[in-house]
């Protein structure tokens, strides 16, 4: 009941949200990881926290990331209600800067940052994760534009791209898109 009220709040509002798709793809990759370290880049609903904590369950630590304040009040107040076990805390910045102070690493890192900060965030996400770990980025066929074989792109289109050719050259990782929403890549950091 919760995630529908977080659905209609993000549809009241015009946000864009991952939707139930994404979701529970989210929910089983943190249930098949046994994820317990966790990092939600730009989640500012707390809607993909909210899924992925589902997956994860009672041992997981979320770390969870947003610009805005008064969205963290409305996502703190989402993931009690919805009576979630895993540990929450809330970091108001950009993703990217929050990432880059973290030491330890992450068995699961979700991306639905600003496009800009796509290229930095799969190299900060791949730096980030245990051998094992799987990052997760939404939005990477970007309707379709970053298939398209037009030389004129917009700058979220090119930086969409950069994010997934860099991601696939990568040879420690596995890495394949979903055809979800926009597209859902996943890679999975090799184990040594």
């Amino acid at each position: 009941a919760t995630l529908t009220v977080m659905e209609e709040t993000a549809d009241r509002m015009n946000y864009p949200i991952a939707g139930r798709y994404v979701g529970r793809t989210l929910s089983v990759f943190a249930c098949l990881t046994k994820a317990s370290r966790i990092f939600d880049a730009g989640d500012s609903l707390g809607y993909a926290s909210a899924w992925i904590a589902l997956g994860a369950g009672a041992e997981a630590k979320i770390l969870t990331t947003c610009n805005s304040e008064e969205n963290f009040v409305r996502a703190r107040e989402f993931h009690r209600r919805a009576e979630l076990t895993s540990s929450f805390s809330y970091k108001v910045g950009r993703a990217t800067d929050t990432l880059k102070t973290q030491d330890d690493s992450f068995d699961l890192i979700y991306s639905d940052v600003n496009k800009s900060d796509y290229p930095t965030m799969a190299k900060l996400a791949v730096e980030h994760l245990r051998p094992g770990g799987v990052y997760i980025a939404d939005s990477c066929l970007w309707y379709g534009k970053v298939c398209s074989s037009t030389t004129t792109r917009d700058a979220w289109t090119a930086s969409v791209d950069q994010h997934n050719q860099w991601l696939f050259a990568q040879r420690g990782l596995f890495s394949t898109i979903i055809d979800q929403r926009e597209g859902l890549l996943i890679a999975v950091k090799k184990r040594d």
